[in-house]
């Protein structure tokens, strides 16, 4: 099972009271239907932006380890005797922006002459990432077939570069027979058979293996996605964007920059959403069971407990709002609002509750001036959730891992910034 996004913890101190002016079976029915809330709109929820740089640097470190290809070139006729052995060598592969849930893949080669590289080569294609949304996975790769159609593009020169290597090598004596425009017409040869017959030359031995090594997953954070939009850009770098919107609650999400996208320092991944997200995936972790979602009046989990907390955030002053239902008589409702404070702890985003105080109480007037008491003489009541902002990679089979390096949480949304490192 995937590790959950939301770990949450309340620390809420003795509440006494008794009387039951409240019905419990109407304090029930509001947590009832809290909890059937359905999803309200179509804002995006979350989103997610991995640097070009980032996954390329990933891609390349593998693909560049492929030892070259040789290549055996038709119809050299006399010339061919001066050429050494030619081959192809992989060199990396570079993310670009594309149309909407589309990537763009732009796969390098050197050309090489006896070992040493004379001039480059590059094939543009585009592809459609495989989405799995129940599974939480989005696959970035090519096979050969994605690459039947495309025409390779060579360095500039590279005709001019490969005859000049190969005239070099011709003895001084034998070059009164053999004028440089041959040696050039040759090389042509050269670079005009690899524009012509890329894919058939390469689609066998070369392509699958090098499409094997630039594969790039990712598993979506652990929430109930419903929808994911790709979307990708040529700004500062550019970048790849994940648009999710879930089936949760949330009362507002977040806007999407296009033109401004989310661009954080040192290549990190951006992980933005907002602060109603943040509580709807609480209470959907609580829900699945995936945390504690009862606690006794001393603010610790218990299977049995009489407090059963629900997470909310309405954009104003205290936007963090706790609600805690006890279904034991004397039954009530206490709902409470919070500022939040962002910082880190370990490997996971913390945000805690500050300045908690009591805003409405639903219960009998006997238990209400009991809880009023309560907030009057007690400042200490407190809520803090942990985020483990942790998402997953893999790159041709190497399983990556994020480490949380910054988070900021401003105007109702968190932004967290990941690096990777390989997972042990």
């Amino acid at each position: 099972m995937r590790k959950t996004l939301l770990i949450v913890s309340l620390a809420f101190l003795g509440v006494h009271g008794s009387g039951c002016g409240a019905t419990c079976d109407r304090i029930e029915k509001d947590r009832v239907k809290f909890l059937e809330r359905v999803a309200v709109n179509e804002d995006t929820h979350m989103e997610v932006t991995i640097p070009f740089a980032t996954a390329d640097d990933l891609i390349s470190r593998q693909v560049s380890k492929m030892k070259p290809m040789d290549i055996k070139v038709p119809g050299m006729g006399n010339y061919g005797s001066y050429f050494g052995k030619l081959s192809i060598k992989p060199r990396g592969v570079k993310l670009r922006p594309a149309r909407e849930n589309h990537v763009g893949l732009r796969l390098k080669f050197d050309v090489r002459e006896s070992g040493k590289k004379v001039f480059t080569m590059s094939v543009d294609t585009e592809i459609k990432p495989k989405i799995d949304l129940d599974k939480g996975v989005v696959a970035i790769g090519f096979g050969p077939k994605d690459l039947k159609s495309v025409k390779p593009k060579m360095s500039k020169g590279a005709k001019k570069d490969l005859g000049g290597r190969i005239y070099k090598k011709i003895p001084k004596m034998a070059r009164t027979l053999v004028p440089r425009k041959f040696v050039d017409q040759a090389a042509g040869s050269v670079v005009s058979f690899l524009v012509s017959s890329f894919y058939k030359t390469f689609k066998d031995k070369l392509l699958p293996k090098m499409g094997d090594l630039s594969r790039f997953e990712l598993q979506l954070p652990d929430v109930p996605v419903r929808k994911l939009t790709i979307r990708s850009f040529g700004k500062a770098g550019g970048g790849l964007r994940l648009l999710l919107v879930t089936d949760l609650p949330v009362r507002k999400g977040i806007v999407p920059d296009d033109e401004n996208p989310t661009v954080l320092p040192d290549g990190l991944i951006a992980v933005r959403t907002s602060g109603s997200t943040l509580a709807q995936m609480a209470n959907w972790a609580m829900a699945k069971g995936l945390v504690p979602d009862r606690y006794d009046k001393k603010g610790k989990p218990r299977k049995d407990g009489e407090l059963r907390p629900g997470l909310d955030w309405i954009p104003g002053k205290r936007p963090m709002k706790i609600y805690l239902w006890d279904l034991d008589k004397p039954c009530m409702r206490v709902d409470m609002g919070a500022n939040a404070k962002v910082s880190i702890k370990g490997d996971k985003v913390e945000i805690k509750a500050t300045d908690a105080k009591v805003e409405n109480v639903d219960a009998s007037a006997f238990t209400k001036a009991g809880v009023w008491f309560y907030a009057l003489w007690k400042d200490a009541i407190k809520m803090s959730k942990k985020t483990s902002s942790e998402m997953r990679f893999k790159v041709a089979g190497q399983k990556m891992v994020s480490k949380v390096v910054m988070a900021e949480l401003e105007d109702d949304e968190l932004t967290v910034g990941l690096s990777l490192v390989a997972e042990k």
